[in-house]
C-alpha cells in the first residue's frame, strides 16, 4: 500500500516560547504557492489555549526561511473570542486557502466560549495584499455555518462547478458538501448533504474531515483526508479521487491509510496527523500536517503515483 514519505528534517515548525502566540503549539497549517514559495498559514496556541493564524515561508518546500514574529490573523469577533476570561480553546483554528480570481479566501474553525458549538469563518484578503504584510486588509469575518451545530474542516474549491462555488465542511461525523450561488453567503447557511462517511470497522470508522484544498488533475480530484479511529482513537490520513464535475460522486478512495502517527513528534501525548493543507512542487505532492497537535510537519508523494494508486481501486 502507498504511504507519504515523512521529510527526516521534521517537525518543521516547533512552538517558540520567546514569541507567546505559538508558545505551546505551531500545527495544523494551510498552504499555497505564490512567486514560487510556499507559505503556509498554521495555527498557533498559547499556553491558554487562545488560536491565532501564523505565517511561515518555505523556497523549498521543507527549510524555513521566514516565520512571523506575531500572528498574521487575530480573533475579531465575538464568536472566535474568549469571553468568560477563563482557560480554553478559543480563536481561529485550522485554517485552509484557496486563490480565486487574484484573492486568496481562508476558511477556518471559529471558537468561542461563549457557545457550545463551533462554527465555520470565512475571510478575504487580495494576493498583493498578503503579500506586501497587510494583514489590516483581511476582510471583517462571517460565519456560513449555521448557527447551534458544530461545523468545521472546511474547504472551498479553486474554480466552480457548473456555475457553482463548491465547499466542503463536516457535519460530524461525515464529510458535506455543499454548492453555492455567491461567496457573501447573505441569508444563507452551509448545508447541502453528505457524501463520504465513516466506515465500520476500519481505520476510518469514527470521524473524517476534508484536509487541504482538493488538487486538480486530469482524472478528477484528489483529496486528502483526516480520520479518527475508533478502534485506538488515533489520527490517520487517507485519500480519495473525485469526478471533475461532479465532486460528490467518489470515483474510488483507498482502503489504507497513506499516513500515520508513528514517529515521536506525532505521538507526544496524543497520536495525531492532522492536515490542512497540501502544494505540488515538481510532481509532488508535499502534505502539511499538524502532529500530536503540537508540532508542524511535511510528508510527500509523486502525485502521479497517488493517482495511479487510487485508479486502482476505481470501478472499472
Amino acid at each position: 500500500m502507498i504511504k507519504l514519505e515523512k521529510f527526516a528534517g521534521n517537525p518543521i515548525l516547533r512552538p517558540d516560547p520567546s514569541k507567546r502566540f505559538m508558545e505551546f503549539a505551531t500545527f495544523n497549517s494551510a498552504a499555497l504557492t505564490l512567486d514560487g514559495k510556499v507559505y503556509t498559514l498554521f495555527r498557533a496556541q498559547t499556553y491558554d489555549f487562545e488560536s491565532t493564524i501564523g505565517l511561515a515561508i518555505s523556497a523549498d518546500g521543507t527549510s524555513l526561511e521566514y516565520v512571523s514574529e506575531e500572528p498574521i490573523y487575530r480573533p475579531r469577533e465575538i464568536f472566535e473570542k474568549r469571553v468568560a476570561y477563563g482557560i480554553g480553546p478559543v480563536g481561529c483554528e485550522d485554517p485552509r486557502v484557496t486563490v480565486l480570481d487574484s484573492r486568496m479566501y481562508m476558511l477556518y474553525t471559529a471558537v468561542s466560549d461563549a457557545y457550545d458549538y463551533v462554527r465555520v469563518a470565512l475571510t478575504s484578503i487580495d494576493i498583493a495584499d498578503f503579500l506586501e504584510g497587510r494583514w489590516d486588509r483581511w476582510s471583517r469575518p462571517i460565519l456560513i455555518s449555521p448557527p447551534g451545530v458544530w461545523d468545521k474542516n472546511a474547504a472551498l474549491l479553486p474554480r466552480r462547478v457548473r456555475g457553482k462555488y463548491v465547499v466542503f465542511h463536516r457535519f460530524f461525523p461525515n464529510i458535506w458538501v455543499d454548492f453555492v450561488d455567491s461567496l457573501d453567503f447573505r441569508g444563507y447557511w452551509l448545508r447541502g448533504f453528505e457524501f463520504l462517511r465513516v466506515r465500520l470497522n476500519m481505520w476510518d470508522s469514527d470521524k473524517v474531515g476534508i484536509a487541504g484544498v482538493p488538487v486538480e488533475v486530469s482524472e478528477g480530484w484528489v483529496a486528502i483526508y483526516h480520520a479518527r479511529s475508533a478502534y485506538d482513537g488515533a489520527y490517520r490520513l487517507g485519500a480519495v479521487l473525485l469526478d471533475r464535475e461532479d465532486p460528490t460522486s467518489v470515483i474510488s478512495r483507498l482502503d489504507q491509510p497513506i499516513l500515520e502517527p508513528t514517529e515521536w513528534y506525532e505521538t507526544e501525548g496524543i497520536s495525531v496527523v492532522f492536515s490542512c493543507g497540501h502544494v505540488v512542487l515538481d510532481g509532488k505532492l508535499f502534505v502539511y500536517y499538524g502532529a500530536s497537535d503540537k508540532y508542524l510537519a511535511v510528508a510527500y508523494i509523486d502525485l502521479d503515483e497517488l493517482v495511479g494508486e487510487l485508479l486502482k481501486y476505481s470501478d472499472p
